[in-house]
């Protein structure tokens, strides 16, 4: 059962970081995009190919497991890209799981969707939805094999669009700041959420836009290049 429900007790946890109200406003935007997208499956825990959620909280290196962003994220998210008039992008998703982010930002932006994720069981699903979409592509890749990380990140390069590069809690920041080098000279903006360390990215970016909760280490914020 814990495979399950985990993911919703990671949520449930977590009621004290953004409020009562700001739970339950959540809570139903959440609901209607689990049945409009049918994305139950996204709550399905697995870190067999990666570290646990406590392991994610107390080590300085490790690889993100897969824990779903709530879907009230995805929609501060897309209203920050409405205000940055950003349209015709590369969604670079690090870390997609069952690519719920990819999903989300399609069916609200004109955009491609390059997910990439460690665990290749999360993206096995996937493969019917690649087909019918192909402007939706997974990638199954450890962000710390340097050699097919670039390999994807050229390939993103190559279409030459902006791109918008996401990621959110777990995530190693350290491991975030090497794969932004990869696009230091591609025009790009970061999406972030609940990012530990944030104040590491600052030598090369500023914030643009954030919504901060009850909790200010829980946030949702745009970075552009300084």
């Amino acid at each position: 059962m814990k495979k399950y429900f985990y993911n919703f007790y990671l949520i449930i946890k977590n009621i004290n970081n953004y409020g009562i109200i700001t739970f339950f406003y959540a809570t139903i935007i959440e609901i209607y995009y689990l049945f409009k997208f049918f994305d139950f499956r996204s709550y399905i825990h697995d870190n067999s190919a990666t570290s646990t959620y406590q392991e994610t909280k107390t080590k300085l290196r490790y690889d993100t497991q897969h824990t779903p962003t709530p879907y009230f994220f995805l929609r501060i998210a897309s209203k920050f890209i409405n205000k940055n008039n950003y349209e015709d992008f590369i969604l670079v998703d690090m870390g997609c799981g069952y690519g719920r982010v990819g999903k989300y930002f399609m069916s609200k932006h004109n955009s491609i969707f390059y997910g990439l994720e460690i665990n290749q069981e999360l993206i096995d699903p996937l493969k019917s939805y690649t087909l019918k979409n192909t402007n939706f592509r997974v990638f199954q890749v450890d962000l710390r094999d340097a050699k097919k990380s670039e390999d994807i990140f050229y390939e993103i390069k190559k279409l030459n669009k902006k791109i918008v590069i996401f990621f959110s809690d777990p995530f190693d920041i350290n491991a975030i700041i090497k794969v932004l080098s990869s696009f230091s000279k591609s025009e790009h903006i970061i999406i972030g959420v609940n990012v530990d360390n944030l104040e590491k990215l600052f030598l090369n970016y500023k914030i643009k836009y954030i919504k901060y909760f009850q909790n200010k280490l829980r946030h949702v914020v745009l970075l552009e290049k300084k």
